[in-house]
């Protein structure tokens, strides 16, 4: 069914927008006051997410499901429901997001950091498909082989579009497929932290990184996650007269308009689609909003650019809504976790997560310090970061690395990622070819798989060729 579609008790709503603030705070109180926390540096929405799937339906909820009491021992949250906040929050993210002020020059350092960003894609997919057809022809022959390309989306693109494009799949034969796609973006997420600290740290040892010589570099302030001392970072500034209206409002309702404009543009596209005969293809294009989200907001920019309207929008609040977007996310994409789904798929998952996650280390690491002389273990630590979580989890680990952001890498890393998501759009249309051209066979999976190896060959190519990428040997 389509999301748009899906009929939500508005109390039901409510009572979920209170939970997940509660398990938000909660996830403060504990990074703050728990140093497991603070020495992995663990979000406050990770931790919050975790907490509401344990307290939730299944967890507390099949633990006392036998008892009288069952009703009042967890937090009601349903899976579905929470999907479907998954959904559109991932939108309103893309939206807030590129309605923020744009990068005027584009040069070495987001490109390189793009083209990276999308190898760590392709490899990802590529193994993934590749063990996804090992399973298949041995020990489980009715796995669906787009779990392989999942995975890419999990840890690649975030918990939003893992589920977007899970749950379309859904329809295809690949049963809680959106759930599969939450899980392997909450896997990716606990790699971006311990795996990301682990990887400092092993840099630290090696002399690699060159604004700190130890984990003690860290501020009490960052590892606490509250800043008690010193001058506190400004949120952003005021456009507009508060007695006119709220700048924040009118940050809030601009991202509104523009989602209202990306429902209506996905509606016609649809509509024709179907007086066309193509209603098969129908559930992709829900699927696919946030694209249509990205296309309309870069419009939206560019037309206030245009007009000299873009005074009316701050950099600084879009970017605490689109941080906002992002906590909510993530707890919720967490919380929606279904065990059930997981005991059906816990051995590719397992055997995906681990080899996403290693070559998500080995990608980055060979190609930063190939297309960089400058900085690159910082560069390599935010890429890894940001491929196994969100772009958050990168600037979260540059920022161990480079605490006063001395270096461009965290600069290079959000502007590349707005160039790899333009990279990335052949490759979310090729991972619909086996289902949309080729009626779901192995055939079509490994035409893909072929095609994946092509762009990527493609993509060194031209990294080769504009001069961003040599071939030296990896200094020690």
């Amino acid at each position: 069914m389509n999301p748009w579609d899906v009929s939500i008790n508005f109390k039901d709503v409510i009572l979920d927008f209170s939970f997940l603030s509660f398990f938000l705070l909660l996830g403060t109180a504990l990074r703050r006051y728990v140093p497991f926390f603070q020495k992995y540096l663990v979000p406050n929405n990770i931790i919050g997410g975790f907490l509401a799937l344990i307290l939730g339906p299944q967890v507390f909820g099949y633990i006392f499901k036998d008892f009288s009491f069952a009703r009042y021992s967890y937090i009601p949250f349903n899976s579905d429901r929470l999907g479907v906040y998954v959904y559109h929050i991932l939108a309103l993210t893309y939206i807030a997001m590129g309605l923020r002020k744009q990068k005027t020059s584009w040069g070495k350092g987001p490109l390189s950091t793009a083209f990276t960003g999308l190898s760590c894609f392709l490899g990802q997919g590529i193994l993934g498909l590749l063990i996804a057809f090992i399973l298949i022809y041995t020990v489980y022959p009715d796995l669906f082989p787009g779990i392989g390309m999942l995975v890419t989306m999990g840890f690649g693109m975030g918990p939003g579009l893992a589920y977007s494009i899970g749950r379309n799949w859904e329809q295809f034969g690949f049963e809680g497929g959106g759930q599969v796609g939450l899980t392997f973006a909450a896997i990716g997420y606990l790699f971006a932290f311990f795996g990301g600290i682990w990887l400092i740290q092993w840099g630290i040892k090696h002399k690699k990184t060159k604004l700190i010589s130890s984990m003690d570099d860290i501020t009490t302030d960052i590892r606490l996650g509250v800043y008690k001392t010193g001058e506190k970072p400004s949120a952003g500034s005021l456009p507009l007269a508060t007695e006119a209206i709220e700048s924040m409002s009118f940050q809030a309702a601009m991202i509104g308009f523009v989602y209202l404009l990306t429902y209506v543009t996905v509606l016609l596209v649809t509509k024709g689609m179907s007086h066309l005969g193509l209603d098969a293809f129908v559930p992709t294009i829900w699927s696919f909003h946030f694209i249509f989200a990205i296309i309309i907001t870069l419009i939206v920019r560019k037309v206030l650019d245009m007009q000299e309207r873009s005074y009316v929008i701050d950099t600084g609040l879009m970017n605490r809504l689109a941080g906002v977007s992002i906590d909510y996310l993530v707890v919720s994409s967490i919380a929606a976790i279904s065990f059930t789904i997981i005991s059906k798929y816990w051995l590719p998952i397992v055997i995906m997560s681990i080899v996403a996650a290693i070559v998500t280390a080995l990608i980055p690491y060979w190609a930063v310090y190939r297309a960089f002389d400058d900085y690159p273990f910082e560069r390599f630590i935010g890429i890894y970061g940001e491929k196994t979580g969100t772009v958050n989890s990168g600037l979260v680990l540059i920022r161990v690395t480079d605490p006063e952001f001395k270096t461009n890498a965290a600069e290079d890393l959000i502007y590349g990622g707005a160039i790899t998501i333009l990279l990335g759009f052949p490759l979310l249309i090729m991972m619909n070819f086996p289902m949309t051209l080729f009626n779901n066979t192995m055939r079509g999976y490994f035409i893909t798989l072929g095609l994946f190896l092509l762009y990527w060959l493609l993509l060194i190519i031209v990294w080769r060729a504009v001069g961003f990428l040599s071939f030296k040997k990896v200094l020690d």
